[in-house]
């Protein structure tokens, strides 16, 4: 009896081991995967900028995919990356990544697969790379995964270079340069004389905050148009002070262009360009920098005084929204 036992007691752990055995198996067999919701095919390909000639070194600058309902250009959205490789070059190199993508797109739309297959873009250094398949939720998503994967001038937590479907003239090349020469300088001051008084909001430009709008050729830009003052902010960077430059010197010509505009108004407004530059004692300046600021920042003053602009210098945002609240406090 005792051995029977035993053996019954066998009898029934084996069965447990065995049930336990069939209800994995019955779980695995009702298992599904994940699948796509509304999945789409696409064909893609990236797309190469060599920025040196005669070099191998390629960028993936982009993917294009195609798919039945019509292409999309998942574009680089990270190129102020370049100008750690490539200093003062790194404008010419967005400049031509831009030129590229706006004559793939329009290749796409009139031969569409056959650009992908015999791209010939004018400028030379730019090729298409191998033609694959892939599915995904959408054709964006499928190049945002790609290029996320592909591409070091590529942020996946950054905006996309999308262009604006309602401006048939948006290019890729505007879009880059924004992308590439962009200053927060104008929202943290928005952010900071918001904070302090938030009916000053409508002086400031409408879309400081926003995806950045195409700037057409003939348009003025200005940051801050208020009853006494009107200004646009620049940031003078260490190791970007060419690029600075280039960007104040822009802002200045709009305030002049506005100041001009009104030289017949009586209530004529002041017009400065608001300049952020680092501290004297900044620790991540070093002196030779610190110097080669102070000679940008007197040439911009004598480029400023030409036009008969102000031009002041402030080392901090606080200061900068100081003044404009000084000015529009009685407003």
């Amino acid at each position: 009896m005792k051995g029977g036992g035993h053996v019954s007691g066998e009898i029934c752990q084996c069965s447990a081991r065995d049930a336990s055995v069939n209800m994995t198996s019955q779980d695995l067999d009702g298992l599904t995967f994940p699948t796509f919701t509304s999945s789409v095919r696409a064909r893609w390909a990236p797309i190469f900028l060599s920025p040196i000639r005669g070099s191998e070194e390629r960028l993936v600058i982009g993917v294009a995919l195609l798919g039945n309902e019509g292409f999309h250009i998942e574009a680089a959205n990270a190129l102020s990356r370049l100008q750690c490789l490539y200093g003062a070059q790194s404008d010419i190199i967005i400049q031509v990544a831009g030129v590229v993508l706006d004559e793939l797109k329009h290749d796409l739309v009139s031969r569409s697969l056959q650009a992908l297959l015999d791209f010939r873009p004018s400028i030379t250094g730019v090729s298409i790379g191998q033609v694959r398949e892939a599915e995904g939720t959408s054709l964006q998503a499928i190049g945002q995964a790609w290029m996320s994967a592909l591409s070091s001038l590529y942020d996946a937590d950054a905006q996309a270079v999308a262009l604006e479907a309602d401006d048939p003239e948006a290019t890729y090349e505007d879009r880059f340069e924004a992308l590439a020469s962009g200053d927060r300088l104008p929202v943290l001051v928005l952010d900071y004389v918001l904070e302090n008084r938030a009916g000053l909001a409508g002086f400031f430009r409408s879309d400081l905050g926003r995806r950045p709008r195409r700037r057409r050729s003939h348009e003025v830009s200005i940051d801050f148009t208020g009853s006494k003052l009107v200004a646009n902010f620049g940031t003078l960077q260490v190791g970007q002070i060419t690029r600075s430059v280039d960007l104040i010197k822009r802002r200045l010509w709009d305030l002049k262009v506005d100041r001009d505009a009104e030289a017949t108004n009586i209530f004529r407004r002041s017009h400065e360009m608001l300049v952020q530059v680092p501290a004297a004692n900044d620790p991540q300046v070093t002196d030779r920098q610190y110097e080669n600021l102070q000679i940008a920042l007197q040439a911009l003053e004598e480029q400023a005084d030409q036009e008969e602009l102000r031009l002041a210098a402030f080392n901090s945002v606080a200061a900068i929204g100081e003044r404009l609240l000084a000015f529009e406090q009685a407003a």
